[in-house]
């Protein structure tokens, strides 16, 4: 519109003529009126010319508002550039801290809505949002009104740790996809400067810098408040997946005060939403308590084990998740020779006897000699025991391979009777190829006893107090084949037992060593209870506890985690294809066909449900298994999702540290501040159109005022 310029002209060009328009007539009393003309000469002028400059800056100011001119520049001649705005906002779980009865994310979507506003649709400004929760995800791009309304369908952060890095990367391309150039971008980045991801070692500043290499300019805006005190469950464990009914095990919850303060709270132990154990805590400030609760399910099935605390200002970390698996026993073959009547007792006898100990048994043994020992023995069996089997025939090698290979646990207890050349092809089947049976070793005089070498092995649970120790370290040995592992192997062997020398030394070769092979666990025990070679059977106080850990500790687990983390990959391993199965999440949402089935060495299948799991809590997943019969099998499952450990630190990441490794040019602050000052690196221009109408409109009324007066005044 600037060439209508020249337009300024017209009023100058009307007044021109309108004094041409007037004739002169002479009359008689022209000398008085002269006399008085010249009297008012200068103040009609003056008059004149001020109802002129009125009249033209009013034709200027509607021809410059029509060209919009910007604060910016030239602000009275040129029109601003196009702008955008580039939001990247933090989704992740800490982001869900609520005080003041508004959360951390809620005062960042108001401030983004703050700054969409101040783009205009007209002047083809643009924007964009991506969000860093679950997955980085760009929301919206393009028209400002649609990003803002994009915005505005958003409610709560993931219970994740978001990948703001992922984000900023992404970031980049979305500034080149607005097609502005960068200078004219502003990235405002929402976040809480949570310490544990705002840090030199996060790499979150690359990102950064290379926005700024582009030109785009950056603010980061803290949306969290300065105090943010929290007590959160960051781990709740279990010392087993998979259980017998009537045994126990140990839950242990660890609560962090995350706060400078000391704090107060409450916890409660539920198994399948029934409260088993509630304690009162009083945590100092930073302190950290390991709470642990013995359980002892009955019932048969998949059990949820949660964790519950009061709730304070963050809400998501205040439960925690756990599942376990809870057998009504396991189906254990026991592959042997049991001893005529005129013959000692074996490790065959004493073994069957220790796990014969009643209808409601956790470990029912099937007999079988070794040389009748097949596959079918082996379809529905959970552990087999090979005790003091002597030569293994090379067809029951072929099985007890494959066995183990997918899940299933193996116990070779060793005796008299079996020797190295025995159990060489086994060893070699089972990948146990670093692991030999050494010569006997006859202590008749000065028997060996046992030393723990590994106390954290799930066979020695009842032997890490060390007031139950002697009851299996003090047992004589008279004889026993040293187990070997050979160093210049690599396998990842475990020795957890040794036989003392004379002067108490462990270097009397391994008493028990276990090794993983395929999905299976194998354990190689030289410490057998057996008549010959030792005491155990007149001590079974000690060699009891030995066995049944050992073998539950070899049983197969279940094929899929006690808990995952949110974002995870959510799958599970079944001995057998799945169909029709079903997915109910923890709001009871039901979906089906949700899973795609993978098919895994020694024939199993992995179950995908999902590659990132989006909500904590219990899921339960329903199928059936296609059993080679023929016939279906239902499975009901309980899944644990549980979320990061790390966002229950809220600390936030000071600015001081800030500064040391992220750009420079880089505006930071909070929302308080930039919200009432409205600063920033990039100062966008304002238009000036609304401004210069009402000036326009006020010259315009004061030309019509002046007008009339001096109508009045004149006529």
């Amino acid at each position: 519109m600037l060439w209508a310029l020249p337009l300024v002209a017209i009023p100058i060009i009307i007044h021109l003529l309108q004094r041409r328009r007037f004739r002169k007539v002479q009359f008689s009393a022209m000398e008085f009126l002269e006399r008085a003309l010249r009297r008012t000469r200068r103040r009609v002028l003056l008059e004149d010319m001020l109802l002129l400059m009125l009249r033209t800056l009013a034709v200027l100011l509607l021809i410059l508002a029509l060209a919009r001119p910007s604060s910016e520049g030239l602000p009275l001649a040129l029109g601003r550039d196009a702008r955008a705005e580039l939001i990247v906002l933090d989704a992740s779980l800490s982001m869900d801290f609520r005080n003041d009865d508004q959360s951390t994310y809620e005062r960042a979507l108001a401030f983004a809505a703050q700054r969409l506003g101040e783009l205009d649709t007209s002047l083809d400004d643009r924007a964009a949002i991506l969000r860093a929760g679950l997955v980085t995800d760009r929301l919206a791009s393009g028209d400002p009104l649609e990003v803002l309304a994009a915005l505005r369908e958003l409610e709560r952060p993931d219970a994740v740790r978001g990948d703001l890095q992922g984000a900023l990367v992404a970031a980049s391309r979305t500034v080149t996809d607005l097609g502005l150039e960068a200078a004219q971008v502003r990235v405002t980045v929402l976040t809480d400067l949570q310490a544990n991801l705002w840090n030199e070692e996060s790499g979150i500043s690359a990102p950064l810098e290379e926005l700024v290499a582009m030109g785009c300019a950056i603010d980061v805006v803290n949306c969290g408040l300065e105090a943010r005190d929290n007590v959160g469950v960051t781990s709740l464990s279990l010392s087993t997946a998979r259980l017998v009914s009537g045994d126990s095990c140990e839950a242990t919850a660890v609560l962090r005060n995350f706060s400078s303060l000391p704090a107060d709270v409450q916890a409660t132990l539920l198994v399948d939403d029934i409260p088993v154990s509630t304690r009162k805590f009083s945590l100092s400030a930073h302190e950290q308590y390991d709470w642990s609760v013995p359980l002892a399910p009955v019932e048969v099935g998949a059990r949820a084990i949660e964790i519950r605390l009061e709730h304070d200002d963050l809400i998501v970390d205040d439960a925690r998740s756990a599942t376990l698996t809870v057998d009504d026993g396991f189906k254990v073959v026991l592959v042997g020779q049991e001893a005529s009547p005129s013959e000692t007792p074996g490790a065959f006898d004493a073994l069957q006897s220790y796990l014969n100990i009643g209808e409601r048994s956790p470990l029912r043994p099937t007999p079988i000699p070794v040389a009748q020992l097949s596959d079918s023995d082996l379809a529905e069996a959970d552990l087999v025991i090979l005790a003091d089997p002597g030569p293994v025939p090379l067809r029951s090698v072929r099985s007890l391979g494959p066995f183990v290979a997918r899940g299933g646990g193996l116990l070779i207890a060793v005796g008299p009777q079996t020797g190295q050349e025995d159990l060489a092809a086994l060893f070699t089947e089972l990948d146990g190829a670093g692991v030999s049976l050494g010569d006997p070793v006859q202590n008749l005089e000065e028997p060996a006893r046992i030393g723990i070498e590994l106390p954290q092995h799930p066979a020695l649970r009842l032997f890490r107090d060390e007031r139950w120790q002697p009851l299996l370290t003090e047992v004589p040995h008279y004889s026993f084949r040293p187990i070997v592992v050979d160093p210049q192997v690599e396998m990842p062997a475990q020795v957890a037992l040794r036989f003392l020398d004379s002067d108490e030394n462990l270097d009397s070769g391994a008493a028990l060593v276990g090794w993983k092979s395929g999905f299976g666990d194998v354990a190689l025990l030289a410490a057998t209870p057996h008549d010959t070679w030792n005491r155990m059977q007149e001590v079974p106080g000690g060699t009891l506890p030995l066995i049944y850990d050992l073998l539950f500790s070899l049983a197969p687990q279940p094929g899929y985690s006690t808990s995952y983390e949110v974002g995870a990959n959510f799958s599970v391993t079944l001995d057998f294809p799945p169909t029709d199965t079903e997915l109910i999440n923890p709001e009871g949402l039901r979906r089906t066909n949700v899973a795609n089935t993978t098919s895994l060495a020694q024939g199993r299948h992995r179950l995908e449900l999902s590659n990132a799991v989006p909500h904590p809590g219990i899921w339960h997943l329903n199928t059936h298994l296609l059993l080679p019969d023929g016939g279906e099998e239902a499975l009901h499952l309980r899944l644990a999702v549980v979320p990061p450990a790390v966002e229950s630190d809220l600390r936030a990441a000071l600015p001081e540290e800030l500064r040391t490794f992220l750009p420079v040019s880089l505006n930071l602050g909070r929302v308080d501040d930039l919200s009432a000052t409205n600063v920033g690196t990039n100062d966008l221009p304002r238009d000036l159109m609304r401004t210069l109408l009402f000036l326009l409109l006020a010259c315009l009324i004061g030309e019509t005022l002046l007008a009339t007066m001096l109508d009045r005044r004149r006529t």
